[in-house]
């Protein structure tokens, strides 16, 4: 099973919204607070590219563990836009791969491929927001994200708030 069309269109979407954001920083900027927690810029940007990567790891048959080995990889590099690009080919193309069906070994517990790919929409969109807030640019999400994220990810975002994962509503 591979995306669907409307996963597809949302993931595409939502990268669009990140690398917009992600336009708009620099190295004078990385050090600074990223509007997610305690995470500079620096480490946002390579937390959502390492996301790419390790979404990628997981499609592919690795556990939790090992793609925490990823955490503190660099994925900022002389280009953060051309390095997320690559992880996100990478994650593209092993969730076109694989079979969406299967079980794989998040850290967050046992979930199927297209949860996964929902999670990436919902990583890239909420971390744009993160980095639009820290940077004071606006973020303009499209229909098409909004309305995924309401009808696909609203459970896992739930599911995260109950294992400690994210804050409260």
């Amino acid at each position: 099973m591979t995306l669907s069309d409307t996963t597809a269109t949302a993931l595409d979407d939502a990268a669009a919204l990140w690398i917009a954001a992600l336009n708009n920083v620099g190295p004078q900027t990385y050090s600074q607070p990223s509007g997610c927690g305690a995470w500079t810029i620096a480490e946002l940007i390579n937390h959502v590219a390492g996301g790419g990567e390790r979404y990628a790891m997981l499609l592919t048959g690795a556990s939790a563990e090992q793609t925490a080995a990823t955490r503190g990889n660099d994925y900022l590099g002389d280009d953060p836009i051309a390095r997320f690009r690559q992880q996100e080919k990478a994650f593209r193309t092993a969730a076109e791969a694989a079979d969406l069906n299967t079980l794989v070994d998040h850290r967050a517990g046992p979930r199927t491929g297209t949860t996964l790919a929902a999670m990436r929409v919902m990583e890239l969109a909420l971390h744009a927001h993160d980095l639009c807030t820290a940077t004071a640019q606006p973020w303009n999400p499209s229909p098409r994200v909004v309305d995924f994220l309401l009808a696909e990810v609203r459970p896992v975002i739930n599911e995260l708030r109950e294992l400690g994962m994210f804050d409260p509503a």
